[in-house]
């Protein structure tokens, strides 16, 4: 069997904007010949732990807060105020973030706070109605329909807690899950090839490979892969003269490695032979047998025994 590696370093490559895919052209292009099919697999690779856990994709954080006026005498909501934060693209610590949330600039009926319990896993958003009207009272607290950090800081979407307006002026309430501060559990490489594999809702994909991603910020993630499965590539696809590769996270994201932070990654590319049959297809290099014309033109067959014909 013919193989071919090809090895990858990203800074070698152009990437696209628009889909998100890096580009390698190659100066000689992996060609199979007339009788071979191309299979493809990722054997290792090299990626910087470069990205930040806080990023564009996740970087708002909205909470709402109801207080009611207990002193007017009314049965409606007085005043609903918004906190709405742009969390800066960094790595935080559940510490760091939770001081940064709490650090949130107060409303003029409600006050806002977060704080993170180590021992938990945790945060709690508390909220606590000012005496602006005079007394005011916390109502309820709901985690904003723009707020995108939910899965960071262990919120649930939309996640809600309410109290009667009794002149009660604190309103905590826990998060659902635990904090997860890691970006992403795995790295996937992607490409645009059709290709046999699988995503996790069965449809078909062009993931080559799924690397655990085990390491700490500004550290190297190494993959070698422990199996021989190379992947098949359509029939067509036995001409390449550039790869296009994309790296995910776990939500289907692109990873920004935050500037000229390389990775590498060698792909494995084997020439196997072509099934002798494939049904639908013309099969080469085999002699089609004549069709039997020695029936004289006007005569029918059934006037034809076996042993006549």
């Amino acid at each position: 069997m013919r193989n071919t590696l090809l090895y990858l370093k990203s800074n070698a490559s152009t990437f696209n904007t628009d889909i998100n895919y890096n580009r390698w052209l190659l100066t000689n292009p992996i060609q199979a010949r007339k009788d071979e099919l191309l299979t493809i697999q990722v054997i290792e690779a090299e990626f910087p732990i470069t990205y930040y856990n806080v990023d564009a994709t996740n970087n708002v954080f909205e909470c709402v807060i109801i207080t009611d006026d207990v002193d007017d005498g009314a049965t409606n909501e007085d005043h609903t105020e918004t906190y709405t934060l742009t969390l800066e693209s960094r790595n935080y610590t559940a510490a760091q973030l939770a001081a940064t949330i709490d650090a949130i600039t107060d409303k003029t009926h409600s006050t806002l706070n977060c704080a993170y319990d180590k021992k938990t896993g945790k945060m709690t958003l508390t909220a606590t109605s000012t005496t602006a009207e005079p007394s005011d009272s916390s109502t309820k607290i709901t985690i904003g329909a723009n707020s995108t950090c939910n899965r960071l800081i262990g919120f649930s979407v939309g996640q809600t807690k309410t109290q009667p307006n009794t002149g009660n002026t604190a309103l905590p309430m826990e998060g659902n899950n635990i904090v997860d501060m890691n970006r992403t559990n795995n790295i996937y490489i992607e490409t645009d090839l059709m290709l046999d594999s699988r995503d996790t809702d069965g449809n078909r994909s062009g993931i080559l490979a799924k690397v655990q991603q085990n390491k700490k910020f500004l550290e190297v993630c190494h993959y070698q892969t422990g199996h021989n499965l190379p992947l098949e590539l359509d029939r067509k696809d036995t001409y390449i003269d550039h790869i296009d590769l994309r790296i995910l996270d776990d939500n289907n994201i692109p990873i920004d490695f935050n500037g000229d932070n390389n990775y590498s990654i060698t792909l494995l590319f084997s020439y196997i032979k072509k099934d002798k049959l494939m049904l639908g297809q013309e099969v080469e290099g085999v002699e089609t047998l004549p069709i039997i014309d020695n029936i004289n033109t006007g005569d029918s067959c059934d006037e034809y025994s076996d042993n006549d014909i």
